[in-house]
């Protein structure tokens, strides 16, 4: 079976996708190629991966009026002609959708082509795109039961979210943590990295390093803040983020779908902060909300108050039991099946 993959944007659409590959890649009949934009970090991870990578233009999807949505409008139908020669040339079985923008096109293309669709959305609601791509989707696999009947009730599949499997077997790893080991906050903006996020830690560095190492990933695009003692920023974490959620008494994080199920897996003690409505469509702030209320995180809505947050961060640091029943919560809302569940999914389409 070949399955082509479209998605990109961050590489919170990028890494679930890949899980599901990796799934499918057990199966002696699967192979795949990706069809994405024309970044070099996404096309590097997913070639890393064992896929040939398709680029093709990405005009960008906006909910406000924007002389730019004429313009990338045009983009959009280059884009979808683009996509189109490639299905036609490559003639896969099946493409599997993770969203974002760019995947648009190559569904909109499959489905013009006759060719199976699934997609799948992460957030608590869906996007844009995903609702895009539900009327051209033969199936949508989402994360939970509800709030998504609007996409089409009989299309639905409720799988959960899928994680990659290195840390899949990174967490069945017994982790021994040494007794004098200073707590360990580990700080994620996203793949991308944080302006704000990046701003809050530098303005309370001092006082948490009173209480606790610091592990930062700043993103790419920031020059790296000088090191010091106890204090460590990186540009990005790759094949150590299995062994830095082991170390991590505490996590500060967005609240993007993919790192949350990440946190799920690991069930990791966090303070969550999501990104506010004025630069995205509330989804971060809708999958904080959904743990806030089941106890299973703590959310610092933006703007986030210097102050609050250290106190958060001390009060938490201080409190072990207080982390162990957040990190117990949050552990039992993620078993880590949804990879294996979409791909048992495409390998078996036809008797869905």
């Amino acid at each position: 079976m070949l399955v082509c993959f479209t998605g990109g944007g961050t590489l919170g659409h990028i890494y679930p996708a890949l899980a599901v590959h990796q799934e499918l890649a057990e199966a002696e009949s699967y192979s795949g190629f990706w069809i994405g934009r024309n970044d070099p970090t996404e096309k590097r991870i997913v070639e890393e991966a064992g896929l040939s990578f398709y680029p093709i233009p990405s005009g960008k999807l906006r909910r406000y009026p924007s002389l730019r949505n004429v313009t990338d409008g045009f983009k959009v139908l280059w884009a979808i002609g683009s996509a189109y020669r490639i299905l036609k040339r490559r003639k896969p079985d099946l493409l599997f959708s993770k969203g974002g923008f760019v995947s648009v096109p190559p569904v909109v293309a499959a489905h013009l082509l006759k060719i199976p669709v699934i997609s799948h959305e992460s957030d608590i609601s869906p996007g844009l795109a995903t609702r895009i791509n539900a009327r051209f989707s033969d199936l949508v696999c989402v994360p939970f039961a509800e709030g998504f009947d609007h996409l089409g009730r009989k299309k639905l599949r409720v799988t959960g979210n899928p994680v990659r499997k290195d840390l899949l077997e990174a967490v069945r790893t017994p982790f021994v943590r040494s007794d004098d080991a200073r707590p360990l906050l580990l700080v994620l903006g996203g793949s991308g990295g944080s302006a704000a996020v990046n701003a809050l830690i530098e303005e309370t560095l001092d006082e948490l390093l009173l209480v606790c190492s610091v592990h930062h990933q700043v993103g790419p695009d920031p020059p790296l803040p000088p090191s010091r003692p106890d204090y460590t920023a990186v540009e990005f974490i790759g094949e150590e983020l299995a062994s830095l959620l082991h170390k991590a008494d505490l996590i500060v994080s967005r609240s993007g779908a993919g790192v949350l199920e990440e946190l799920k897996l690991f069930g990791k003690a966090s303070i969550l902060l999501p990104l506010g409505r004025k630069t995205s469509r509330g989804e971060q702030e809708a999958n904080a909300r959904h743990l806030e209320a089941k106890g299973a995180a703590v959310v610092l809505y933006e703007p986030v108050d210097p102050d609050v947050f250290v106190r958060t961060v001390r009060s938490l640091i201080d409190d072990p039991a207080g982390r162990e029943n957040l990190a117990r919560t949050m552990g039992s809302l993620g078993d880590g099946s949804a990879a294996r569940t979409i791909g048992a999914i495409i390998l078996g389409w036809r008797n869905v």
